[in-house]
């Protein structure tokens, strides 16, 4: 009887565990709920200006700027929240565990902080969702974007749950990357939002 040929193989043990960046499968499904709800958020924005322009007073009567203060600081708090979670991210680079607890500890105090402030100004809004269409549009978009900080927020805890309890991954380092980087797709989205609802030329007269 001859002799069965072997196959040939490869090696792979050398190979990284791993994938980081587009060569992730995760990467593309954090871009595409990415490209998902900003495409919603875009609707929306969209909204505005349409029943803006079709409006013949806007905003309608009733409706006053919550404070230009208290709502230029709820954005300041936010954008305070990208140093610490781009220093996760360059932290999970380099997989060093006390730097990720550390900065992801501090971001989510700031994501609580924002929290705070976003249910105060909420509460001090003169108008429902159910009032009128302007109403809908700053209530849907503020809902929306509250919960993306909340999921954000609850994502921390996880994390930071998972850094004190263990084991971590290689695999971690990435999620921990492409955690950040959806982040910065939530203040981005906030910081269009903020300039439409509360620097609005017709909001700000009515003050």
């Amino acid at each position: 009887m001859s002799a069965i040929a072997e196959k040939p193989a490869l090696d792979v043990s050398g190979l990284p565990t791993v994938a980081d960046g587009p060569r992730a499968p995760l990467w593309w499904g954090v871009t595409g709920i990415m490209a998902i709800e900003g495409t919603m958020f875009a609707i929306l924005v969209a909204t505005y200006f349409y029943l803006r322009g079709a409006a013949v007073e806007w905003p309608p009567t009733g409706v006053r700027h919550p404070g230009l203060g208290i709502t230029t600081l709820n954005l300041a708090i936010l954008l305070a929240s990208i140093v610490p979670m781009y220093l996760v991210a360059r932290a999970a680079g380099r997989q060093d565990l006390k730097g990720i607890r550390l900065w992801l500890l501090v971001s989510t105090v700031l994501m609580v902080a924002f929290l705070a402030v976003r249910g105060f100004i909420l509460t001090g809004l003169t108008f429902r969702w159910d009032s009128h269409a302007y109403g809908s549009v700053v209530w849907i978009a503020a809902a929306l974007h509250t919960t993306h900080v909340l999921t954000g927020t609850g994502e921390n805890l996880l994390f930071l749950a998972l850094l004190l309890k263990g084991p971590v991954e290689d695999k971690h380092m990435v999620d921990l990357r492409l955690n950040s980087m959806y982040w910065y797709f939530v203040v981005l989205a906030w910081v269009v939002f903020y300039c439409i609802f509360f620097l609005d030329p017709g909001l700000l007269q009515v003050r």
